[in-house]
Protein backbone atom coordinates (compact mmCIF):
# COMPACT_ATOMS: atom_id res chain seq x y z
CA UNK A 1 0.00 0.00 0.00
CA UNK A 2 1.31 3.01 -1.35
CA UNK A 3 0.46 6.69 0.99
CA UNK A 4 0.43 10.17 0.61
CA UNK A 5 -0.97 13.02 2.24
CA UNK A 6 -1.19 16.63 1.25
CA UNK A 7 -1.38 19.66 3.61
CA UNK A 8 -3.65 21.18 1.70
CA UNK A 9 -7.11 20.55 -0.57
CA UNK A 10 -5.56 22.11 -3.01
CA UNK A 11 -2.06 20.10 -3.14
CA UNK A 12 -4.11 17.27 -2.63
CA UNK A 13 -6.18 17.70 -5.88
CA UNK A 14 -3.03 18.01 -7.73
CA UNK A 15 -1.34 16.03 -6.66
CA UNK A 16 -3.89 13.17 -7.28
CA UNK A 17 -4.52 14.83 -10.65
CA UNK A 18 -0.85 13.83 -10.91
CA UNK A 19 -0.99 10.65 -9.95
CA UNK A 20 -3.60 9.82 -12.59
CA UNK A 21 -1.68 11.60 -15.08
CA UNK A 22 1.36 9.18 -14.42
CA UNK A 23 -0.49 5.76 -15.11
CA UNK A 24 -1.60 7.91 -18.31
CA UNK A 25 1.85 8.25 -19.30
CA UNK A 26 3.05 5.15 -18.64
CA UNK A 27 0.02 3.47 -20.93
CA UNK A 28 -1.61 5.80 -23.49
CA UNK A 29 -4.41 3.24 -23.50
CA UNK A 30 -5.23 2.43 -20.04
CA UNK A 31 -8.63 1.44 -18.83
CA UNK A 32 -9.80 3.59 -16.07
CA UNK A 33 -13.30 3.32 -14.06
CA UNK A 34 -13.78 6.32 -13.02
CA UNK A 35 -15.86 7.48 -9.44
CA UNK A 36 -17.93 10.50 -9.27
CA UNK A 37 -18.26 12.66 -5.88
CA UNK A 38 -17.24 15.87 -4.06
CA UNK A 39 -13.70 14.24 -3.72
CA UNK A 40 -13.39 13.79 -7.28
CA UNK A 41 -14.73 17.16 -8.41
CA UNK A 42 -11.48 19.04 -7.99
CA UNK A 43 -9.31 16.30 -8.75
CA UNK A 44 -10.99 16.22 -12.80
CA UNK A 45 -11.04 20.08 -12.95
CA UNK A 46 -6.80 19.86 -12.45
CA UNK A 47 -7.20 17.23 -14.49
CA UNK A 48 -8.60 19.56 -17.24
CA UNK A 49 -5.99 22.13 -15.82
CA UNK A 50 -3.10 19.30 -16.94
CA UNK A 51 -4.70 18.71 -20.15
CA UNK A 52 -5.44 22.76 -21.45
CA UNK A 53 -1.69 22.93 -20.58
CA UNK A 54 -0.82 20.49 -22.82
CA UNK A 55 0.74 17.85 -20.43
CA UNK A 56 -2.26 15.14 -21.11
CA UNK A 57 -3.63 12.96 -23.80
CA UNK A 58 -7.03 11.29 -23.08
CA UNK A 59 -7.57 10.20 -26.84
CA UNK A 60 -6.63 6.47 -26.17
CA UNK A 61 -8.28 6.47 -22.35
CA UNK A 62 -11.00 3.58 -21.87
CA UNK A 63 -13.40 5.24 -19.64
CA UNK A 64 -15.47 3.13 -17.09
CA UNK A 65 -18.63 4.86 -15.27
CA UNK A 66 -18.11 2.96 -11.90
CA UNK A 67 -22.01 3.45 -11.32
CA UNK A 68 -25.25 5.46 -12.09
CA UNK A 69 -28.53 6.02 -10.42
CA UNK A 70 -32.10 4.25 -12.24
CA UNK A 71 -33.76 5.80 -14.45
CA UNK A 72 -31.12 9.28 -14.53
CA UNK A 73 -29.88 10.05 -18.30
CA UNK A 74 -27.21 11.23 -19.64
CA UNK A 75 -29.88 14.59 -19.91
CA UNK A 76 -30.44 14.43 -16.46
CA UNK A 77 -27.47 16.73 -14.69
CA UNK A 78 -27.70 14.59 -11.89
CA UNK A 79 -26.50 11.37 -13.39
CA UNK A 80 -23.01 9.74 -12.61
CA UNK A 81 -22.20 10.05 -16.43
CA UNK A 82 -23.48 13.48 -17.11
CA UNK A 83 -21.36 14.74 -14.00
CA UNK A 84 -18.34 12.69 -15.35
CA UNK A 85 -19.05 14.60 -18.85
CA UNK A 86 -19.03 17.97 -17.22
CA UNK A 87 -16.45 17.91 -15.36
CA UNK A 88 -14.29 15.73 -17.46
CA UNK A 89 -14.93 14.38 -20.62
CA UNK A 90 -16.03 17.40 -22.21
CA UNK A 91 -13.09 18.98 -20.71
CA UNK A 92 -9.85 16.82 -22.34
CA UNK A 93 -9.77 14.94 -25.89
CA UNK A 94 -11.56 11.98 -24.81
CA UNK A 95 -12.44 9.81 -27.52
CA UNK A 96 -16.85 9.39 -27.13
CA UNK A 97 -16.57 5.92 -28.49
CA UNK A 98 -14.35 4.71 -26.01
CA UNK A 99 -16.54 6.09 -22.81
CA UNK A 100 -18.29 2.99 -21.50
CA UNK A 101 -21.92 4.10 -19.60
CA UNK A 102 -24.43 2.14 -17.99
CA UNK A 103 -27.92 2.23 -19.78
CA UNK A 104 -29.65 3.27 -16.76
CA UNK A 105 -32.87 4.10 -18.46
CA UNK A 106 -33.31 0.33 -19.74
CA UNK A 107 -35.91 -2.23 -18.97
CA UNK A 108 -33.82 -5.09 -17.01
CA UNK A 109 -30.83 -3.44 -15.36
CA UNK A 110 -29.57 -6.79 -14.74
CA UNK A 111 -28.96 -7.43 -18.45
CA UNK A 112 -27.57 -4.16 -18.41
CA UNK A 113 -25.07 -4.89 -15.39
CA UNK A 114 -24.48 -8.12 -16.67
CA UNK A 115 -23.27 -6.70 -20.53
CA UNK A 116 -21.11 -4.43 -18.16
CA UNK A 117 -19.49 -6.89 -16.62
CA UNK A 118 -18.83 -8.89 -20.13
CA UNK A 119 -17.38 -5.99 -21.57
CA UNK A 120 -15.11 -5.18 -18.89
CA UNK A 121 -13.53 -8.98 -19.11
CA UNK A 122 -13.99 -8.21 -23.22
CA UNK A 123 -11.50 -5.54 -22.84
CA UNK A 124 -9.06 -7.19 -20.69
CA UNK A 125 -9.83 -5.16 -17.46
CA UNK A 126 -9.73 -2.38 -15.68
CA UNK A 127 -5.99 -0.75 -15.40
CA UNK A 128 -6.73 1.82 -12.84
CA UNK A 129 -9.75 1.96 -10.55
CA UNK A 130 -10.66 5.29 -9.14
CA UNK A 131 -12.52 5.61 -6.03
CA UNK A 132 -13.84 8.05 -3.41
CA UNK A 133 -14.41 6.66 0.15
CA UNK A 134 -17.79 6.91 1.11
CA UNK A 135 -18.69 8.06 5.08
CA UNK A 136 -19.74 4.86 6.37
CA UNK A 137 -17.15 2.76 3.98
CA UNK A 138 -19.18 2.13 0.44
CA UNK A 139 -17.70 1.98 -2.42
CA UNK A 140 -19.44 2.94 -5.57
CA UNK A 141 -22.60 1.44 -4.36
CA UNK A 142 -21.27 -0.77 -2.53
CA UNK A 143 -22.82 -0.48 0.90
CA UNK A 144 -22.01 -2.13 4.03
CA UNK A 145 -22.63 -5.72 4.04
CA UNK A 146 -22.07 -6.36 0.59
CA UNK A 147 -20.07 -9.52 -0.28
CA UNK A 148 -16.51 -9.55 -1.39
CA UNK A 149 -17.62 -11.77 -4.17
CA UNK A 150 -20.18 -9.29 -5.38
CA UNK A 151 -19.62 -8.22 -9.41
CA UNK A 152 -21.67 -5.57 -11.43
CA UNK A 153 -24.73 -5.54 -10.51
CA UNK A 154 -28.58 -3.76 -9.63
CA UNK A 155 -28.72 -2.60 -5.73
CA UNK A 156 -30.23 -0.25 -3.62
CA UNK A 157 -28.92 3.05 -2.62
CA UNK A 158 -27.63 3.69 0.61
CA UNK A 159 -29.36 6.58 2.58
CA UNK A 160 -26.34 8.46 2.93
CA UNK A 161 -26.14 8.70 -0.72
CA UNK A 162 -30.09 9.48 -1.21
CA UNK A 163 -28.95 12.37 1.49
CA UNK A 164 -26.51 13.53 -0.19
CA UNK A 165 -27.61 13.73 -3.47
CA UNK A 166 -30.88 15.52 -2.45
CA UNK A 167 -30.29 18.69 -3.83
CA UNK A 168 -28.78 17.28 -6.59
CA UNK A 169 -32.01 15.54 -8.09
CA UNK A 170 -34.25 18.07 -6.47
CA UNK A 171 -35.31 16.59 -3.40
CA UNK A 172 -35.21 13.76 -1.23
CA UNK A 173 -37.89 11.93 -2.84
CA UNK A 174 -36.56 12.37 -6.50
CA UNK A 175 -33.35 10.50 -5.58
CA UNK A 176 -33.76 7.16 -7.45
CA UNK A 177 -33.95 4.05 -4.84
CA UNK A 178 -31.77 1.54 -7.03
CA UNK A 179 -28.51 1.97 -9.21
CA UNK A 180 -26.38 -0.40 -10.74
CA UNK A 181 -22.65 -0.12 -9.57
CA UNK A 182 -19.01 -2.10 -10.47
CA UNK A 183 -18.80 -4.86 -7.91
CA UNK A 184 -16.57 -5.71 -4.73
CA UNK A 185 -14.77 -8.91 -7.16
CA UNK A 186 -14.55 -6.62 -10.42
CA UNK A 187 -13.37 -3.61 -8.12
CA UNK A 188 -10.82 -5.74 -6.40
CA UNK A 189 -9.46 -7.29 -10.35
CA UNK A 190 -8.43 -3.48 -11.29
CA UNK A 191 -4.84 -3.98 -11.80
CA UNK A 192 -4.43 -0.60 -10.11
CA UNK A 193 -6.17 1.33 -7.57
CA UNK A 194 -6.38 5.19 -6.21
CA UNK A 195 -8.15 5.88 -3.38
CA UNK A 196 -9.08 9.07 -2.49
CA UNK A 197 -10.22 10.59 0.87
CA UNK A 198 -10.37 14.65 1.88
CA UNK A 199 -11.83 16.47 4.79
CA UNK A 200 -12.01 16.01 8.60
CA UNK A 201 -15.16 14.06 8.00
CA UNK A 202 -13.34 11.48 6.45
CA UNK A 203 -10.52 10.58 9.15
CA UNK A 204 -12.50 8.22 10.81
CA UNK A 205 -13.09 6.14 8.23
CA UNK A 206 -9.75 6.05 6.72
CA UNK A 207 -8.96 4.35 10.05
CA UNK A 208 -11.55 1.86 10.17
CA UNK A 209 -11.32 1.32 6.49
CA UNK A 210 -7.30 0.69 6.28
CA UNK A 211 -6.56 -0.38 9.47
CA UNK A 212 -9.75 -1.81 11.14
CA UNK A 213 -10.57 -5.85 10.76
CA UNK A 214 -11.12 -6.90 6.45
CA UNK A 215 -14.90 -6.53 7.01
CA UNK A 216 -17.79 -6.55 4.64
CA UNK A 217 -19.17 -4.04 6.93
CA UNK A 218 -16.72 -1.62 5.92
CA UNK A 219 -16.51 -2.65 2.20
CA UNK A 220 -13.51 -0.32 1.64
CA UNK A 221 -11.56 -2.64 4.10
CA UNK A 222 -11.38 -4.77 1.44
CA UNK A 223 -8.81 -2.83 -0.24
CA UNK A 224 -6.36 -3.47 2.26
CA UNK A 225 -5.86 -7.19 0.27
CA UNK A 226 -5.33 -5.46 -3.35
CA UNK A 227 -1.48 -5.75 -4.34
CA UNK A 228 -1.56 -2.31 -5.45
CA UNK A 229 -3.67 0.44 -3.85
CA UNK A 230 -2.20 4.34 -3.83
CA UNK A 231 -4.12 6.25 -0.85
CA UNK A 232 -3.93 9.86 -1.26
CA UNK A 233 -5.52 12.21 1.84
CA UNK A 234 -5.08 15.79 2.71
CA UNK A 235 -4.28 16.29 6.22
CA UNK A 236 -7.30 16.63 7.96
CA UNK A 237 -8.52 13.12 6.49
CA UNK A 238 -4.95 11.26 7.77
CA UNK A 239 -5.67 13.06 10.55
CA UNK A 240 -6.26 9.76 12.58
CA UNK A 241 -3.87 7.60 11.10
CA UNK A 242 -0.63 10.17 10.57
CA UNK A 243 1.36 8.42 13.20
CA UNK A 244 0.88 4.88 11.74
CA UNK A 245 2.12 5.82 8.35
CA UNK A 246 6.11 5.63 6.59
CA UNK A 247 7.61 9.18 6.93
CA UNK A 248 7.85 9.69 3.52
CA UNK A 249 3.92 9.56 3.11
CA UNK A 250 3.38 12.97 4.36
CA UNK A 251 4.64 16.05 1.99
Amino acid sequence: MKWIVEQSTEAFNRRSAQEITEQIGRKADSRISFATGSTTKGIYRELAALYRQGGLDFSRVEAFVLDEYQGASQANPASCLARLTAQLFDQVNMDASRIHFFDSMAADLHQVAEAYERNIRALGGIDLQVLGLGANGHIGFNEPGTPFHAVTRVVDVGEETIEARADMFGSRELVPRQGITLGIKTIMQSRKIFLFANGEHKATMVEQALFGPVTPDIPASVLQLHPDLTVVLDRDAAGKVRDRLPEDAVE
